[in-house]
């Protein structure tokens, strides 16, 4: 599908049962693969907001372990993490061309859980607007932007070009950043970013 409409510059209609998970994780990830101003810090969270929070995706009733969520169990499922997922695999085979870090992808998946901010409350626009959320919260995204600099890639070099991804078994690998967070120490890996950013910037 996303070939076809690459190759014929095609208008694709992308439909799901009611459109608001796995049809938001394929549109979204197509237009971080196709489009270069979806891989920036910025376009990255224009992204977030129209394809996903003001689509419709129901963050209350998916992520049932949140903090705030009563949803039952059974309703919920990891589709934004599973999102996540796949651009931190984007960006392990692309390490040049997205703005943004790991760090930014996991502070994304942590607010989709338990946040501060209202930006990830409730199911959808309605529901946010009958509890006035905008009114009574503050939105995350000016907070990361105040901390910029912590979630820039410092390889980051604007690529033009679509970045197809591999999807061979081998080239796909566990989050470990994500995943084994807990029990794998993690200051080695921050050294040796810490590293590459300085010499980066001395380049």
């Amino acid at each position: 599908m996303l070939w076809f409409g690459f190759r014929e510059e095609a208008c694709v209609l992308v439909h799901g049962s009611e459109g608001t998970d796995t049809t938001l994780l394929v549109t979204a990830l197509a237009q971080v693969i196709l489009n270069p101003d979806c891989r920036t810090l910025a376009g990255f969270q224009g992204l977030i907001e129209r394809e996903w929070i003001q689509a419709g995706h129901p963050f209350s009733l998916r992520c049932a372990r949140s903090a705030y969520s009563h949803a039952r169990l059974k309703q919920e499922a990891p589709v934004f993490l599973l999102f996540l997922d796949c651009v931190w695999q984007l960006g392990r085979q692309f390490p040049f061309s997205l703005e943004f870090n790991e760090h930014f992808l996991l502070t994304l998946f942590e607010h989709s859980y338990a946040s501060p901010y209202g930006t990830f409350l409730y199911n959808n626009e309605q529901e946010r607007k009958l509890c006035a959320v905008k009114e009574k919260t503050h939105a995350l995204w000016p907070w990361l932007n105040r901390e910029g600099d912590n979630y820039k890639n410092p390889l980051y070099a604007c690529n033009p070009l679509v970045i197809w991804p591999s999807v061979e078994p081998q080239s796909i690998l566990l989050w470990q950043g994500l995943f084994l967070r807990w029990i794998r120490p993690s200051h080695h890996l921050d050294e040796a970013w810490a590293e590459i950013e300085k010499i980066a910037r001395n380049s």
